[in-house]
């Protein structure tokens, strides 16, 4: 049966923490109990020597196992009318494309079948899962539930737009709490994990969490579908790639580097906005300024993204280790995001 709309969710009660199991990413690392962390250390500080060392690390490990990144984006015709639409503006219709290019890899990977039960984390406003509720009726996909999850509370829900209502349901919790086992409805139905852009950690915490379920084995786990962004504010604890990085002589110190780093993937210089407004009058001159590792603001927008696929490379083999096929995929073109890599997984 769908989820029903007013089923109540489960307090979960925390264990005393003798009695609690942690994931073996969380377990104590003997080779990183001396380091100094990084923590607010800011690149500029950092000496030369020590980040051109990180930088050809980076180079190395890109070049070993990040592998070209396929553009998949199919777009699904439930969308069709409202891109089409001439009222919308641009800012609008980007966040439609976006929405339409993930409902088409939904599609296209089987996950809109039968017997499913799509939990958005992080949802916001749910405007993804208002479309996947759209698409399962319009469909007729049956027996499928749709479940929003998100910390905050938020005017002017597109999920309460949707008519049926025994379809949709939304809980407030905040995802490093959920327990997706002991939500009212789950048992024995097939879930897909749906993220927009969940901010760095938060999209680690989600893995975990779908992860866990799994585990348990009450709630099977079909796979997941997560636009990827913010990897800059990924955090050690949180970070499920801790196995791959470490197996790469990345340790504590060089991630809380490497996370900065990734910044440069965007603005390339960790310049101020006003500052970037200035050198870009300058015109040509500032593009082949060298920084202090004598590189230029393109090498350094490499490099930054050259750091956000490693992260990535590392969520892939986590995932690959708890028995899903995951892939990287480009789901919508540059000059709509520049964070336009999603991350695709399906259970083997």
């Amino acid at each position: 049966d769908a989820i029903p709309a007013n089923a109540p969710v489960q307090q979960i009660e925390e264990q005393p923490e003798q009695h609690q199991q942690k994931p073996e990413e969380e377990l104590p690392l003997p080779e990183e109990e001396d380091q100094t962390v990084a923590g607010s250390q800011r690149l500029s500080d950092v000496p030369v020597e020590q980040l051109s060392e990180l930088i050809q690390k980076v180079h190395r490990i890109f070049d070993a196992h990040v592998g070209p990144i396929e553009e998949q984006s199919p777009r699904h015709p439930i969308l069709d009318t409202e891109l089409n639409n001439a009222e919308y503006g641009p800012q609008t219709l980007k966040h439609l494309r976006q929405s339409s290019a993930l409902l088409g890899l939904l599609e296209a990977y089987g996950f809109l079948c039968e017997g499913s039960t799509f939990v958005e984390f992080g949802a916001g406003k749910g405007q993804v899962a208002f479309w996947v509720a759209q698409a399962v009726q319009a469909q007729s996909i049956g027996n499928c539930g749709v479940l929003l999850v998100d910390r905050a509370s938020h005017r002017h829900k597109r999920d309460n737009k949707i008519e049926d209502r025994t379809l949709v349901r939304r809980i407030r919790a905040d995802i490093a709490d959920l327990a997706l086992e002991k939500v009212d409805g789950l048992s024995g139905r097939r879930v897909t994990g749906v993220g927009k852009h969940l901010c760095g950690g938060a999209t680690d915490l989600a893995l975990r969490c779908l992860i866990r379920c799994q585990q348990d084995g009450l709630v099977p786990v079909h796979g997941g579908l997560f636009a990827l962004c913010c990897h800059h504010r990924c955090d050690w604890r949180s970070f499920v790639g801790k196995h791959f990085l470490l197996a790469n002589e990345i340790g504590r110190q060089e991630f809380e580097l490497l996370v900065r780093m990734v910044s440069w993937a965007v603005c390339g210089t960790g310049m101020s906005r006003e500052r970037r407004a200035e050198e870009a009058a300058n015109g040509a001159a500032s593009e082949a300024k060298l920084d202090r590792c004598q590189l230029t603001r393109a090498e350094r927008e490499t490099i930054g993204w050259k750091c956000k696929r490693i992260l990535d490379v590392a969520r892939l083999e986590y995932l690959e280790r708890h028995g899903f096929a995951p892939h990287l995929r480009r789901y919508i073109t540059d000059d709509i995001t520049p964070e336009n890599v999603c991350l695709v997984f399906v259970r083997k």
